[in-house]
């Protein structure tokens, strides 16, 4: 055992101080087997914020091996595609009920048989104040009462929220994916009275919920005050005298309200839709300004049909979707859009002033490009410094020269990567550009590449061949469509740093089941030791295998 240091001689108070700043891992790694006596006080440390979605799986494990259940204070697990079976992974390590100072909980992707492992223990938790759910639909509500104060909720039903509501007596803010139930409406049938002070819906795609719903809903929630209330596309929601009507009538103590619609019109003008938001109630006795952007676009039928966007500032919501050819009816900061983390960027036309002069983006995460029709010089539009996450979707042609020089040399923290084969031979030219390439080999830690719909990439197995060797020393997360089964061991093998692969293959000669693909395993990639696995049929021709790896 070493020797005392003088961080050895701090009080336990000022050492727990120190914990405040670091990340549990850090902690662990930094001062675990240092000595006896900081031993001593990491194990009666007992406010540990884990959150691993996204993570290695070796510090997944070192982790877990290093603390117990009762240390921890909020927990964030998740079941997407490069962290496959960690909550169950998590759970086979941890009894539930042993979590007694667990504030805050969040499960990511979980299905409906591990969340009903867990809903039987939650009332262990008596200190578990938030609940959150992501990527997961219409999960079972609970069935006793919880001391919840925060709860958030994915795509789930009006019935199957007025069940959680039942049971969460004390919650004070709430945020759910809402669609409406094909039967009667249990807010109608059997009226609730909440404490709810924040409040904040999003109608999913194909949600049908209407006014009359959202009454329903509001008649019981009284004390709110806050309300963030979006909406995706498609949605006849945009009607300003109703929201008038229904704020007025149901939330009298509402101070704040946000909104974002994109509704189809039929027979109605951007300049009708905008006049109802700019009476007397929204802009004089709250100043709830409602923004309107607008643009053409083709429907199914190849008519030209206006498609709009309403939206109040501060914006509501972290994704933003813009077209070049968009026009606003209203005023505002080009500097409004702070809060923006996801563009989704559609060149239907040349870049406008009009645009340019409306808009900027900041500090965007993720910049996905859409309908290329060429590529432009973005950095008057957004702080490409800023973005990590990229994505070209599938038929974009691309000139080498031009997302180098445009996206490229600008996007110093660029860290992952979607594109089609397809495209990614283009934008390298079939990796033999050295400026490209070498940039990519550099920073792109995540790159996920798919199968172009219309195009066909010719070799594919001399392009993965391609794609090892300039990413093999560096990728840690690969999700790619390739040729064969014995396309995903070469894979396996010879990419170094993995942490996580989704693998899709044609399964027509080589198709894979739970009781083969160990052995297989076993046989091809040898050097796998520790990880998980899961097999996914996208079609009855195509499967998908998701490891998440341990070094």
């Amino acid at each position: 055992m070493p020797s005392p240091t003088m961080f050895d001689r701090f009080p336990t108070e000022l050492v727990f101080e120190t914990f405040r700043y670091l990340t549990t891992y850090d902690i662990l790694r930094a001062f675990k087997g240092l000595n006896r006596r900081i031993n001593m006080v990491l194990t009666n440390y007992h406010k540990y914020n884990l959150n691993f979605q996204s993570w290695p799986k070796d510090k997944f494990d070192f982790v877990c091996e290093s603390i117990s259940p009762d240390q921890i204070q909020s927990l964030v697990l998740s079941d997407e595609d490069d962290t496959v079976r960690q909550i169950h992974l998590f759970f086979r390590s941890f009894y539930i009920r042993r979590c007694v100072n667990l504030k805050s909980l969040t499960l990511i992707a979980i299905d409906e048989q591990d969340w009903k492992k867990i809903q039987r223990k939650l009332h262990f938790l008596s200190n578990l104040t938030s609940l959150s759910f992501r990527l997961s639909h219409h999960l079972s509500p609970i069935s006793v009462e919880l001391p919840l104060k925060s709860l958030v909720l994915s795509i789930c039903t009006t019935n199957e929220l007025h069940q959680w509501l039942l049971h969460t007596p004390m919650l004070i803010n709430l945020e759910v994916e809402l669609i409406a139930n094909v039967s009667d409406n249990d807010f109608r049938l059997n009226p609730i009275s909440t404490n709810i002070r924040r409040l904040k819906i999003k109608l999913p795609e194909k949600s049908n919920i209407t006014f009359e719903d959202l009454e329903a809903l509001f008649l019981c929630m009284p004390k709110v005050k806050f309300v963030t209330f979006t909406v995706v596309k498609g949605f006849r929601l945009f009607h300003g005298d109703r929201w008038e009507d229904l704020l007025r009538r149901y939330l009298p103590q509402l101070e704040d309200f946000r909104f974002k619609s994109h509704p189809s019109l039929g027979n109605v003008t951007p300049t009708q839709v905008i006049s109802a938001f700019q009476t007397p109630f929204w802009l004089h006795e709250h100043q709830w300004i409602v923004h309107c952007d607008f643009h053409g676009i083709l429907n199914q039928h190849h008519r030209n049909v206006i498609n709009i966007h309403l939206y109040t500032l501060p914006y509501p919501d972290d994704q933003f979707h813009l077209t070049t050819s968009t026009k606003s009816l209203t005023k505002h900061s080009k500097d409004a859009f702070q809060s923006v983390k996801d563009l989704y960027l559609s060149m239907d036309s040349d870049m406008s002033t009009h645009l340019l002069e409306h808009f900027y983006f900041p500090d965007l995460d993720s910049l996905t490009i859409r309908n290329l029709h060429q590529f432009p010089s973005l950095i008057d539009l957004i702080n490409l410094s800023h973005i990590k996450h990229l994505t070209i979707e599938q038929n974009n042609p691309i000139q080498p020269q031009e997302f180098f020089s445009h996206i490229l040399v600008y996007s110093i923290n660029l860290r992952s990567l979607k594109i089609s084969w397809h495209s990614l031979m283009e934008i390298t030219r079939e990796f033999t550009d050295q400026n490209i390439c070498s940039i990519l080999k550099k920073q792109i830690k995540h790159l996920h590449v798919f199968d172009s719909a219309t195009k066909i990439v010719p070799d594919k197995g001399k392009q993965v061949e391609c794609l090892i060797k300039l990413f093999s020393k560096n990728l840690e997360k690969l999700n790619v469509h390739v040729p064969s089964l014995d396309t995903i061991a070469l894979l396996l093998n010879k990419m170094l740093k993995l942490n996580s692969m989704a693998a899709e293959y044609e399964s027509n000669s080589n198709k894979m089941d739970s009781d083969l693909l160990l052995p297989w395993l076993t046989e091809n990639v040898p050097k796998l030791k520790n990880f998980t696995h899961q097999i996914r049929y996208t079609s009855k021709s195509r499967v998908q295998l998701l490891f998440w790896l341990s070094h």
